[in-house]
């Protein structure tokens, strides 16, 4: 009788887990805090739609280039957390298309490796049709969003790269949250950029804070060692969400030089 039983355990052991593992990779909220206007930054509110026909919802907002910025967010909160981002990038006198991906603020949908993947892919699109060429689209991740930025830039054109506070792969992440690697056969989230930013050939800058307690520095070490040459990087100190405010002064300059280098 308890036979019958110990495949039911196993079922509800292993859902239990991927609902631990999702909840524990992505942290959308739904409400607003803030808007560029808020802060006296001209935008624009955008609607399109993702590879995959999911609707999502983005700020446009102009510069004075002719070269565009796509940041991808970090795995908390939604477009409105990253007002501070905006502001230092519309000081730049970049254009710069910031967007939230699927079951984050205003989008539609339920977040997955695979759905961020198509999110910016559209967003990427989006760009595209708006008269942009690969050429003028710089690709900024910070945090998790670092992964969706190393997973776009070997799928499209691009004039550069910049991770921030990136890691390598959940699986070697795994280890620094949990003191031992979940098996990768369970692990459904993979992110494995280690292994795709060898392929990416585009000047790219790594940015990443020394007193890192959520991502160690050590995977912005190893994500720059594995990346081809023309690469960058910048070393900043601070908490994982706060080292390019607490950084602020280096981490201007060297954002503004990178990005007049291209």
């Amino acid at each position: 009788m308890v036979l019958i039983f110990i495949p039911l355990i196993i079922l509800i052991l292993y859902l239990s887990y991927k609902y631990y593992e999702h909840k524990n990779i992505y942290f959308p909220e739904r409400d607003f805090i803030a808007t560029p206007g808020d802060f006296g930054i001209k935008f624009k509110e955008v609607k399109f739609s993702s590879r995959d026909k999911v609707l999502l919802y983005g700020w446009f907002v102009g510069g004075e280039g002719d070269k565009v910025i796509l940041f991808c967010h970090g795995n908390r909160g939604n477009i409105s957390h990253r007002i501070e981002t905006i502001e230092i990038i519309n000081h730049l006198g970049y254009d710069l298309f910031i967007f939230d991906y699927r079951g984050y603020g205003k989008s539609n949908g339920v977040p997955t490796e695979r759905g961020l993947y198509q999110d910016a892919l559209g967003a990427y699109d989006f760009l595209i049709e708006k008269g942009y060429t690969g050429d003028d689209i710089i690709l900024y991740g910070r945090s998790l969003g670092g992964a969706v930025a190393i997973y776009l830039a070997t799928r499209v054109e691009a004039a550069g790269l910049i991770i921030e506070s990136g890691f390598s792969s959940i699986y070697d992440l795994s280890y620094d949250v949990f003191g031992f690697h979940i098996p990768r056969y369970l692990i459904s989230n993979k992110y494995k950029s280690i292994e795709r930013i060898k392929d990416i050939r585009v000047p790219k800058l790594i940015v990443h804070g020394k007193d890192d307690a959520l991502i160690p520095f050590h995977h912005g070490q190893r994500l720059y060692e594995a990346a081809p040459d023309l690469k960058e990087f910048l070393t900043i100190h601070g908490s994982h969400n706060l080292a390019f405010l607490d950084s602020e002064g280096i981490y201007i300059e060297q954002l503004s030089y990178f990005l007049n280098s291209l």
